[in-house]
């Protein structure tokens, strides 16, 4: 235990100063996104299994990395993006430690401003666990997003992607049956975004299953530009991991996360 506590400790040092560097960043001339910044949330949470008896197998820890370069601003309303996001589970409670997985998503992103209210994304994605057997997974994608914010205190997204290659047929039609072809979520946030709780939902490709993701998050600080807060994530259904996309889990976790306010991307 006192070793996790080292890690979150020093974690939460580096997530603050990442966070200030991020936001210097800022060109203010043409795009209202940042030169280097954050793309999905980027967290870092411990919890168990609420479907089994609470033990060091049960437990783990899941973290995600993810920035974006802003590569080129096309007359104010159109940015594009180079993207890398990954996302770790670590069986940090079991002997030695290990990783149970590590995905790999980099990506390419388009990302069109057509109202104060609408955003569209357009992008290819690759996303793979870097494994060389049996127990490799890899796909690559291209994706549509649609951003809403209707309301002051009111986000609401949806996205949906189709692969194009595989390597493994099998594998590439039993992952889509389990994760499904699209997402939907909604966030309501203060007016200071400081609290901000998401729902997400991502049914399966023939609507007999679902994945459902629920998110909490509380600014440790009241100023704007510190980003880092209390987090707390509820996942259930399947898909949280690419190697066992057809094995349903019900897991909660709590850690310090950082908000992505500009982009809102899952």
């Amino acid at each position: 235990m006192r070793r996790f506590a080292t890690i979150l400790f020093f974690l939460a040092v580096t997530l603050s100063a990442s966070a200030k560097s991020a936001d210097s960043l800022v060109v203010k001339q043409k795009s209202q996104y940042p030169v280097l910044g954050l793309w999905k949330n980027g967290y870092f949470a411990t919890g168990f299994a609420t479907n089994k008896p609470v033990s060091k197998y049960s437990s783990d820890v899941k973290f995600q990395l993810s920035l974006a370069l802003r590569l080129w601003s096309i007359k104010q309303k159109v940015d594009i993006f180079a993207t890398y996001s990954q996302r770790s589970v670590w069986d940090i409670y079991q002997p030695s430690c290990p990783f149970r997985e590590t995905l790999y998503n980099p990506g390419i992103w388009a990302a069109w401003q057509t109202s104060n209210q609408v955003r569209l994304l357009f992008g290819i994605e690759h996303e793979s666990n870097g494994i060389g057997n049996e127990q490799s997974r890899s796909l690559n994608c291209a994706t549509v997003a649609c951003l809403y914010e209707p309301l002051e205190n009111w986000r609401f997204g949806a996205r949906a992607w189709y692969g194009y290659f595989y390597d493994n047929e099998d594998i590439y039609q039993g992952y889509f049956n389990y994760r499904g072809i699209m997402q939907l979520w909604g966030t309501f946030h203060t007016r200071n975004e400081r609290l901000q709780v998401t729902a997400l939902v991502n049914p399966t490709i023939n609507f007999t299953k679902y994945n459902l993701q629920l998110e909490a998050s509380w600014r440790l600080a009241k100023r704007s530009d510190w980003l880092p807060s209390l987090f707390v994530q509820y996942c259930y259904g399947y898909g949280e991991t690419m190697i066992d996309y057809n094995q349903r889990s019900s897991k909660i976790r709590i850690g310090i996360s950082l908000v992505n306010n500009k982009l809102n991307l899952y």
